[in-house]
């Protein structure tokens, strides 16, 4: 997971421990496993900078191929998980989550259709 865009104007604004986490946000990150990955994004912290209106969207992808990849966004209180790549792996390509439960299923449902 990587920071594909945000508005970078309103970083200064931030609490040191948010600008620590761009940063690290900023650069190409794995995690463990998908449980790992779910258990960040749903975690407090990464909560916290979500609700910094600075428009983040991030690129999620795979370790073995960093082409394969899924955009991940916030809309209206929700994790949306955009397919750009057309795997056909979500209804019109996108699927909002409000869980931990839904967004890893939903990565579960594209690294089955990207890799089965």
């Amino acid at each position: 997971m990587v920071i594909k865009s945000m508005d970078s104007e309103k970083v200064d604004s931030l609490s040191n421990n948010q600008q620590m986490l761009i940063g690290t946000l900023s650069m190409l990150c794995s995690f463990l496993s998908v449980k790992d990955f779910c258990s960040f994004v749903f975690s407090e912290k990464f909560d916290d900078l979500m609700e910094c209106d600075l428009d983040l969207i991030f690129e999620i992808g795979l370790y073995t191929n960093h082409e394969v990849t899924l955009q991940l966004s916030e809309s209206d209180g929700c994790l949306a998980i955009t397919d750009l790549l057309g795997y056909d792996c979500f209804e019109n390509g996108r699927v909002e989550c409000t869980s931990d439960r839904d967004f890893e299923s939903a990565i579960n449902i594209w690294l089955s259709a990207v890799l089965g």
